[in-house]
């Protein structure tokens, strides 16, 4: 299939995407106050694979990597296609109905429970599992996950765009871990079953000039693979994330329609996903 028409088809599928969402208080970890909200995206207790109306699962080359859910969770693994091959979630206040606003003086939280069975990497400004969250004024954090460590990703300001930042020596791969990130004001703070990990400042990746850009994209949430460089087996049980509520409610699924949302084929480059996938920095 022509690479053009095959990346322009996977942005419409995670473009249009639109969700019902529920709350659960017994894993809501953050305490419900009045503007405060929170969105379960991801339980294993149901029995399946995340919603692609929730979280939009996204694979490249497309087919490559196959969700499966097996004891309880499910598996990510890009460790059966080599290094060339990006997968993970999205989620945000675009294509997921009832996304709460991720602002930063009132503060927000991601709560997930996450497994790294086995990462590799050839470079070691990457990582094979990462977290980027985004707040509304499109400034946050990006996280990854070795077997051993966990570390966050630079700035400008903090080491150089995407170098490898403050770190915490941590085993990632002895069960199910419920972590907490944190954020408040220009602060973030990362728990692992309640214990503080790793600590540091937001960053503002919006410098980066490649395209797509997601590091300008407001309430963004993205959890998988976003390199070339690593790869990892990881095994994902929830996925929640604390907010504030909205005024209004998130753009319906009549605007998403609109053709402006998706390029044209003649639009996307050979070599460039659509503008939710956020990879493009984490070649070798």
């Amino acid at each position: 299939m022509n690479k053009k028409i095959a990346f322009s088809t996977l942005c419409l599928i995670l473009v249009l995407g639109t969700a019902l969402f529920s709350l659960n208080p017994k894993h809501a970890s953050a305490t419900q106050t009045n503007g405060e909200k929170t969105l379960i995206l991801y339980d294993a207790i149901s029995g399946a694979i995340p919603d692609a109306k929730v979280m939009s699962f996204f694979d490249f080359p497309p087919g490559d990597i196959i969700q499966t859910y097996e004891n309880g969770s499910t598996t990510l693994d890009t460790t059966t296609s080599g290094n060339s091959t990006y997968a993970g979630w999205i989620s945000n206040a675009t294509n997921t109905l009832g996304f709460p606003s991720l602002d930063r003086t009132a503060g927000f939280q991601l709560d997930f429970s996450i497994q790294v069975e086995n990462e590799s990497h050839t470079n070691n400004k990457r990582a094979g599992f990462s977290v980027i969250i985004l707040s509304e004024d499109a400034r946050g954090i990006e996280l990854a996950f070795w077997q051993n460590e966990i570390w966050a990703q630079n700035d400008d300001a903090t080491g150089g765009l995407f170098t490898h930042g403050e770190s915490a020596s941590f085993s990632t791969t002895t069960g199910l871990i419920n972590y907490q990130l944190i954020v408040t004001n220009d602060t973030y703070t990362l728990n692992a079953n309640g214990v503080p990990t790793l600590t540091g400042p937001l960053r503002d990746y919006s410098k980066f000039e490649g395209f797509p850009d997601p590091y300008q994209s407001p309430n963004f949430l993205f959890v998988g693979d976003d390199t070339t460089s690593a790869q990892a087996r990881v095994r994902l049980s929830y996925v929640a994330v604390t907010g504030t509520e909205r005024a209004t409610p998130a753009t319906s699924p009549s605007a998403l329609n609109s053709p402006t949302l998706s390029p044209s084929p003649t639009a996307v480059k050979d070599s460039e996903p659509c503008p939710w996938m956020p990879w493009i920095h984490h070649g070798p």
